[in-house]
């Protein structure tokens, strides 16, 4: 039996209304974002105009999406480098949108081009048209790659700012101060204390010797490698120019090493 695409749409939608996949436990504050703030985090370089008109906008988008609204302003904030020629707020949207919906627990990568694109997904459903090949393309646009090459950060990378803050909670509790000036346990103490060690060592010195690059000989045979075919293309300009056919002019060889043996 086949699924039509509006079977399948309709299954999508009703799953995310019913809450699978849903990220409404996200610990992420929302952004309350306004026509200043947006500005403000817009590249100094932008020429991107932001007015009322475009934070209802976003606010309409973010709505629709079916993405927790909060992650959704945080990684439009964070990625607003990518904005420029071609590329406005509501394509970055639409792009962190399908972003975040195709790595969602349970959503495909079709599903998310559905839901994502559904004015698209109603035109393909009218026509009858397979909409795998459309996410698939969709999915390997520039926009969409450098989205998800920035997801893909470290960890340990994006909260390095965080370290410090990390280290003062550890020697807070190493000291026997808790949350809300409590006291805390010994065991919390030692924990502490092991953790602020683990944190503050240096790593063991370590030599890693690499030789990279050609040596002198490679580079010597390569140049002459070179040498010779610059040399044979003009010989081989020089014979066509004096009227020689292609096929005699093309039985040329390249000598990669010879020596020559007086009498």
């Amino acid at each position: 039996m086949t699924v039509s695409i509006k079977q399948e749409l309709d299954a999508v939608e009703k799953s995310v209304a019913n809450g699978f996949g849903a990220q409404d436990e996200l610990a992420i504050e929302e952004q309350k974002l306004t026509v200043e703030k947006l500005k403000y985090m817009l590249p100094k370089d932008s020429k991107v105009k932001v007015t009322q008109d475009t934070v209802d906008m976003i606010n309409d988008i973010i709505e629709k999406s079916q993405v927790h609204r909060g992650l959704m302003e945080e990684r439009l904030l964070t990625y607003t480098h990518m904005l420029g020629p071609g590329i406005g707020i509501k394509q970055l949207l639409k792009a962190i949108q399908f972003c975040i919906l195709s790595t969602t627990p349970g959503l495909t990568q079709t599903k998310a081009y559905l839901i994502t694109f559904p004015d698209k997904a109603q035109e393909l459903i009218e026509e009858g048209r397979d909409p795998s090949s459309f996410a698939s393309m969709y999915a390997k646009t520039k926009l969409v790659q450098d989205i998800i090459q920035a997801t893909q950060i470290g960890i340990h990378i994006i909260y390095q700012p965080l370290q410090h803050q990390l280290v003062q909670k550890l020697l807070d509790l190493s000291n026997g101060v808790a949350a809300n000036g409590e006291r805390a346990s010994a065991t919390v103490q030692l924990n502490a204390t092991l953790g602020l060690l683990e944190r503050i060592t240096p790593p063991a010195e370590q030599t890693i010797n690499l030789k990279t690059g050609m040596d002198d000989e490679s580079k010597a045979a390569t140049q002459n490698l070179a040498d010779q075919i610059e040399a044979m293309a003009k010989l081989q300009l020089e014979r066509l120019q004096r009227g020689e056919s292609i096929r005699s002019v093309q039985q040329v060889g390249i000598v990669l090493d010879a020596q020559i043996e007086e009498d």
